[in-house]
């Protein structure tokens, strides 16, 4: 659904300047890292993406800038992998970025880091909304590739990385412009392991129309996780 935007200049300028600079410096640590084969932690929760979002396209006028968390169970790296004093996070911190196009299409991206700053993230998704109408549910189809890096090695860190790829389709509703439930399914890969998910989640206009609070439930690899945003914009 298309808003009106005032004066979005100044958003778009900060918001795509800050994740183009984050992604660029991410990478750039990441050049050297050597492929791992399985996310560190448990069940690949931090290694799954998800924007927080629900289904429908938020239209050429729009831009959107948040942070969240996402959940994960603290746990060591194995010793022989990595430096035994190496933890992994029990949350890692997301900076999210999502801009509609004049088509029923959305692009994002999102930065993650840990609060130490030893397991990062960087990752993009694109969504098309293949149905949307007044007062009817909105369906959507998104897929999203993320890019994880972590510190391991024994006496000598070096730097590790794995790939993740989510496609998934979802559906919501809005109540009263004020709450959208949604829910999904899809197919996730975390490096060498795959699984079937599915979601559910709530997100609450706070502050119509500019202030946004999410919150999600996801289950991957039989286990089930939490993620929460907050974001700004139209």
């Amino acid at each position: 659904m298309n808003h009106t935007l005032i004066n979005p200049s100044l958003m778009k300028h900060v918001g795509l300047t800050i994740v183009a600079g984050g992604l660029a410096t991410l990478w750039a640590q990441t050049g050297f890292a050597v492929n791992s084969s399985a996310c560190p932690g448990t069940a690949n929760r931090l290694c799954l993406y998800s924007p927080v979002d629900p289904a429908g396209s938020k239209g050429s006028q729009s831009l959107a800038v948040g942070i969240g968390v996402t959940s994960g169970e603290s746990s060591a790296i194995p010793s022989s992998q990595v430096n035994p004093a190496t933890q992994i996070p029990e949350q890692v911190f997301r900076a999210h970025v999502t801009k509609g196009l004049a088509v029923p299409v959305d692009l994002g991206m999102i930065l993650g880091s840990s609060e130490t700053g030893q397991f990062q993230q960087a990752g993009v998704h694109a969504q098309w909304t293949i149905f949307e109408g007044f007062r009817l549910p909105a369906v959507t189809a998104r897929a999203a590739l993320l890019r994880s890096s972590w510190a391991r090695g024994g006496d000598i860190l070096e730097m590790a990385s794995i790939n993740s790829r989510n496609i998934e389709l979802l559906g919501s509703w809005g109540v009263l412009g004020i709450l959208t439930p949604y829910a999904g399914v899809g197919w996730a890969e975390v490096g060498n392991d795959s699984t079937i998910q599915n979601f559910i989640g709530l997100e609450i206009q706070a502050l119509p129309p500019f202030m946004r609070l999410g919150i999600e439930s996801r289950k991957a690899f039989s286990n089930r996780y939490v993620l929460a945003k907050i974001s700004l914009g139209l």
